[in-house]
């Protein structure tokens, strides 16, 4: 009866099994929207994105650039290299505008 390890000690366990696991999954893609309107087409944006539950850091929806198609690409690539020195970058970036009749 009983077992023959009455005075069996358990072996220490190695560094290697306290760390932490690797992300299983790669992150998702940062996204900058660029939007020609500061109401409705950002608004239409952040409902698409509640509505998928993306996270609202990898999804960044904007709409104060004006709404010339060329201030807006302006606005998109001045914020794309701001975040891009600050070391955060986005891995894309939409430009979305009305196609009026526009002087540019």
């Amino acid at each position: 009866m009983g077992t023959d390890n009455l005075h069996h000690k358990r072996k220490a366990k190695s560094v290697n099994e306290f760390a932490r696991k690797k992300a299983g999954r790669a992150p998702y893609a940062r996204v900058l929207i660029v939007c020609e309107g500061e109401k409705t087409e950002p608004n239409y944006f952040n409902g698409l994105r509640d509505h998928l539950a993306l996270n609202n850091a990898n999804v960044v929806v904007t709409g104060e650039c004006g709404s010339s198609p060329v201030s807006i690409v302006e606005y998109a690539m001045h914020r794309y290299q701001d975040e891009q020195r600050a070391g955060d970058s986005f891995d894309k970036v939409f430009c979305v505008f009305d196609r009026d009749a526009h002087d540019t």
